[in-house]
């Protein structure tokens, strides 16, 4: 990734953060749950009510992408 990329994304997370509190505190405090084998389940629902939900397996390299982007910050 080239700088300016990486510049835009350090903004963007800090954008998000501000945007969305509870979630950067919820994985402040429970980051250390977010380590492999631990299953991270994702719902969605639309405005018009229609959810769906998946889930993923952490493995030691999505550990290591998460130690990056933490350290991002």
């Amino acid at each position: 990734m080239n700088p300016k990329a990486m510049m835009q994304l350090g903004s963007r997370l800090e954008k998000f953060g501000q945007q969305h509190p509870r979630v950067v505190a919820f994985f402040k405090e429970n980051h250390q749950e977010l380590r492999e084998g631990a299953v991270v389940e994702i719902r969605i629902t639309s405005p018009e009510g229609r959810g769906v939900v998946t889930n993923m397996r952490l493995t030691a390299d999505d550990e290591e992408t998460l130690r990056m982007l933490k350290e991002k910050k």
